[in-house]
């Protein structure tokens, strides 16, 4: 028999019944868990070393590892710093910690549906009176609003826990709190910022007493080895995580603006959401968005308000093209040509976008540190703006991610040039580096074709397969439907071949410039490619 009490919980979900709204067929966007819309950018290359995990042994329970790299990136001592599995688990020691059967737990509504259950499971009910909380449960930045709530923190001699989940988007660090009292804990994840929810990553910043207590009380090897890894790797490189965060900011401000010019009435966020009171019933705008694939937050609560989450840049521009706004981008030239694909296939999972009038910025992670280097060279010489993550299986060998990352990017150099009216249509360059010197030719005519003549004389480049190139050049000129001839000398492959990425970048800058005196049409004698 379930205790009565707890046979009233009701389950923790995300947004549910979407799936019968959208049309068939229809891309789906999920904006509606607060995640970030990539995996980090050093996730492709992580099967080799996650490989070397030993999965038949119980994690060291203590996580001294893992404690020392949180206590170094929030500046606490390790004694001061409890790893759980996740922000939730974390929220649920808290409550078994404090509360009593009967004993009461205030938080300010609307809150995350979790403390209500943490609460209720410890035996606590949940009061609409924070003067009588022995537990005070304080988010900020707010879920659901994303409001900076520093004046939330009260001192009413109950356990103060502060949820700063959402904390590196804005908003104020707390922590310093828990320096200062011995009533307050601060609860923080890796899955919204670090961008590894599927990882489980959360932990507790305690005064010294209460870590040890929470310490005592959390469960042994919650955390899973391979979370542990993906933490630790996650956690090395901050730098990573702080340029997806800015983007998502950036992207949020965009965003925001727009809704706002369409009448929204939009809260200001420190998160990555946007929380939106209509002041109507808001049914028919989140129809309107499911008819497009789009899935948002809503609250049977609150019938006038949703939450969207922010996604990537063509998440975005897709979320304002359903609703009828402006998807201009800051900076972004005014008729922008650019290609979007997102292919998933058995071996890999690829996002890219390919925007042929850029100015040479890239963000490529494809797991093969050579790729990503010939790609960003690709890009900068070729002053086109290139984003490309490419998660594949690496641990069988590197064939299906080179073939498929050139698939996608052909689709998306296909999808940019569009009816390829009013372009130069051929591109011939040169480029040298020391011994090497590459030719490339390139014809956007519309026919794929590749001839490539490079004098590779190892089996291997950078941990690339050298058979894979002349491959990776046929795959890009039949999707993008482009012919490619490339040749080239030199006594040292990795210059050959980056000679060969920068002479294709340079004749593809010639053949997709515009062409004022071909404007209506693509260059051919024929009339028709």
């Amino acid at each position: 028999m379930v205790c009565g009490d707890l046979a009233e919980l009701q389950r923790y979900r995300w947004q549910e019944g979407w799936e019968q709204h959208i049309p068939p067929g229809t891309p789906v966007i999920r904006l509606d868990q607060n995640t970030q819309p990539r995996p980090p950018s050093w996730y492709a290359g992580a099967a080799a070393w996650l490989a070397r995990v030993p999965v038949n042994a119980y994690p060291d329970s203590r996580y001294e590892e893992l404690r020392e790299a949180i206590a170094e990136y929030a500046g606490f001592p390790i004694e001061q710093v409890v790893p759980t599995a996740g922000a939730d688990e974390a929220l649920m020691l808290c409550a078994l910690l404090t509360l009593s059967p009967g004993d009461r737990a205030y938080a300010r509504a609307p809150y995350y549906a979790l403390y209500q259950n943490a609460t209720r499971l410890a035996g606590g009910v949940m009061s609409d009176d924070p003067d009588d909380a022995r537990l005070t449960w304080v988010c900020s930045p707010h879920n659901h609003t994303g409001e900076d709530a520093p004046g939330d923190v009260p001192a009413n001699g109950g356990l103060v826990v502060i949820d700063q989940a959402y904390l590196e988007f804005g908003g104020s660090d707390l922590s310093p709190l828990v320096r200062e009292r011995d009533d307050v804990v601060v609860v923080r994840t890796l899955s919204k910022a670090f961008a590894i929810a599927g990882a489980r990553v959360g932990y507790l910043l305690a005064p010294p007493d209460l870590a040890d207590t929470l310490e005592a009380i959390r469960p042994p090897g919650s955390i899973s080895s391979f979370s542990v890894a993906v933490a630790l790797r996650a956690l090395a490189d901050t730098g990573a995580m702080r340029a997806d965060v800015a983007e998502t900011v950036g992207e949020r401000e965009r965003l925001r603006a727009a809704l706002v010019d369409l009448g929204w009435n939009v809260s200001e966020s420190c998160a990555n959401c946007l929380f939106a009171d209509l002041g109507t019933p808001a049914a028919p705008t989140i129809a309107r968005l499911l008819r497009a694939g789009i899935v948002v937050r809503t609250f049977d609560a609150m019938p006038t308000c949703l939450r969207i989450t922010i996604g990537s840049p063509a998440d975005n521009d897709r979320v304002l093209e359903a609703l009828g706004g402006s998807a201009a981008r800051p900076g972004a030239p005014a008729a922008g040509r650019t290609g979007r694909v997102q292919r998933t296939t058995r071996e890999t999972r690829i996002d890219a976008e390919w925007a042929l009038d850029g100015s040479g910025q890239s963000r490529v992670t494809t797991g093969i540190g050579f790729l990503d280097h010939m790609l960003t060279a690709l890009t900068f010489h070729s002053l086109t703006d290139l984003r490309l993550t490419c998660t594949g299986d690496l641990w069988v060998d590197e064939h299906h991610t080179v073939e498929d990352v050139a698939i996608a990017l052909g689709q998306a150099l296909d999808g940019a040039l569009g009816d390829r009216a009013g372009i130069a249509r051929y591109g011939d360059a040169r480029a040298p580096l020391d011994e090497a010197l590459c030719h490339a030719t390139v014809d956007l005519g519309g026919r794929g074709f590749s001839s490539v003549l490079l004098p590779l004389r190892g089996d291997r480049v950078g941990g690339l397969p050298a058979s894979l190139l002349p491959h990776f050049f046929d795959s890009l000129s039949r999707e993008g439907r482009l012919a490619i001839h490339l040749d080239g000398h030199g006594g040292d492959d990795h210059h050959v071949i980056e000679a060969a990425f920068k002479a294709l970048a340079l004749a593809l800058r010639e053949a997709v410039s515009r062409d004022q005196r071909r404007a209506g049409a693509l260059p051919s004698t024929k009339g028709a490619m």
